[in-house]
């Protein structure tokens, strides 16, 4: 029997690339039709939307996701649940929007800088608007582990978002608008599928008990998601103030390549946490650590083959203006390495239901986002867009410490915390070597075979016996 954590990892895996990786499978693409200003537009739009998205949903998904394990045996309730926060997170969503369109220049224009508010953000808001309920819907597949569901929900919007994008940037030669407007587009056509699809599983109208009990729960984690927000998009805002939209461009072209490996951390993640959630409560917390050293171990070859190899693909597949994007690769793939540790340790924390949890990592997340931000203000006028990296990986890497402290306060688990935190860094230290220009591509293959055949025979028999075992 195939294991749920291992099926379901491999499609929301493969199919977060696919819906939020994008700009990268469309690289040589877009980098032709799109000028590095575009590119910086697109950006720093979608930086703003992942604030806005913040806002509009309230951590209300991760209630949702907390709490259907504990109602699941209640379909009433568990409709109710879920139309509940449907109904109050759309409404949510239209006010704010309302707020911001009246309030824009006061709120919204000081990050745009050189971009014009109209047509560019106001047409993002529209996908700011739409997207947090096909978000919840997307919610409730993982949490009843119907990955399947999941998979053919996210492979119809990549088919919706690629058809439009590459029809509103090559034919009609909208440039940035046409990235931004495809988007904006495929979140309504969403908005309208998910109203169709989930409308059974829902009861309309609020349920204020469970509202106020699912508040209780979201609300802390409000400011954790803000700084989330922080210390993964911040620093394209930052560039984009300190020194160009067209920089801007480039950086965030450099952390697209670098950011395959959160793309692939988060999509493990919304497998695991159903897992781990049942594994907890089934009082069965042996494999979790074991697992998680693996996964770490993945997640430093993904970043370390980025690192080694990214300057010759961007060389490759993108025009000149682009080619010094690699540079922020090593940082912002390895940020991301970390990222994945803080969901292991972040995940004993959520899973505390009285919200005591809750409440101890928005402390870390707020330090840490306001670290990265001091970090950014020092660093990328000296630096350039590499200080920006710099400061993500720094920050990334506080986040983990921190929670180190914490994690074993409200669950009996145990991780291999120093093996979380200094392999990371081990292999970081491995990758500057794309910066040495005596490392040739022959030497940095031979070097990442070498340690991929050295971690595979010191980890065989472990992964043999998580395989005999169904996990």
């Amino acid at each position: 029997m195939k294991s749920k954590i291992l099926r379901n990892s491999g499609i929301y895996s493969i199919l977060n690339l696919f819906q939020k990786g994008i700009n990268f499978l469309l690289v040589p693409v877009l980098t032709v039709y799109l000028t590095t200003f575009d590119y910086g537009i697109i950006s720093v739009v979608a930086s703003i939307n992942a604030f806005l998205n913040v806002f509009y949903l309230l951590s209300l998904n991760g209630s949702l996701n907390r709490f259907y394990y504990e109602y699941k045996d209640d379909e009433d309730k568990i409709n109710r649940l879920f139309g509940t926060i449907v109904i109050f997170v759309f409404g949510v969503s239209v006010s704010l929007t309302l707020v911001l369109l009246l309030t824009h220049q006061y709120v919204l224009n000081p990050f745009l800088d050189e971009i014009s508010f109209f047509p560019y953000m106001l047409v993002g808001m529209i996908t700011a608007l739409f997207s947090p309920v096909f978000t919840i819907y997307q919610n409730t597949l993982q949490a009843k582990q119907d990955g399947k569901q999941f998979g053919k929900n996210n492979l119809l919007f990549f088919i919706t978002n690629i058809t439009f994008l590459l029809i509103s940037v090559i034919v009609l030669e909208l440039g940035a608008l046409g990235v931004i407007g495809a988007l904006a587009l495929t979140n309504f056509i969403f908005f309208i599928y998910t109203l169709t699809k989930f409308g059974k599983d829902i009861k309309i109208g609020i349920d204020w008990p469970l509202l106020k009990q699912s508040l209780i729960y979201a609300l802390p984690l409000v400011p954790h998601s803000l700084s989330g927000v922080v210390t993964n998009v911040i620093d394209r805002l930052f560039v984009n103030k300190l020194l160009s939209t067209s920089l801007t461009g480039i950086y965030s072209l450099g952390s697209t390549f670098g950011s395959i490996v959160f793309l692939i951390a988060s999509g493990i993640n919304q497998a695991f946490v159903p897992w781990f959630n049942e594994q907890v409560k089934a009082n069965n917390v042996k494999n979790i650590p074991v697992i998680a050293k693996l996964l770490v171990l993945f997640y430093c070859f993904i970043a370390l083959g980025l690192s080694f190899f990214g300057k010759e693909v961007i060389t490759f597949v993108t025009p000149e203006s682009y080619h010094q994007a690699w540079v922020v690769i090593p940082f912002i793939a390895f940020a991301f390495v970390y990222h994945g540790v803080y969901y292991f340790f972040a995940g004993s924390l959520f899973y505390d239901i009285q919200g005591r949890g809750t409440k101890i990592i928005p402390i870390s997340t707020v330090s840490a986002a306001t670290i990265n931000i001091g970090l950014n203000i020092l660093l990328i006028p000296k630096l350039g867009i590499i200080g920006a990296a710099v400061s993500t990986l720094l920050a990334k890497f506080i986040l983990c410490i921190s929670l180190k402290f914490f994690y074993k306060k409200y669950l009996n688990l145990k991780y291999p915390e120093l093996f979380l935190i200094f392999v990371p860094l081990l292999f970081f230290s491995v990758s500057l070597l794309s910066f040495y220009n005596g490392a040739n591509l022959f030497i940095k293959i031979v070097i990442y075979l070498m340690l991929l055949v050295a971690v595979i025979i010191g980890h065989k028999s472990t992964i043999k016996q998580l395989r005999q075992r169904g996990i």
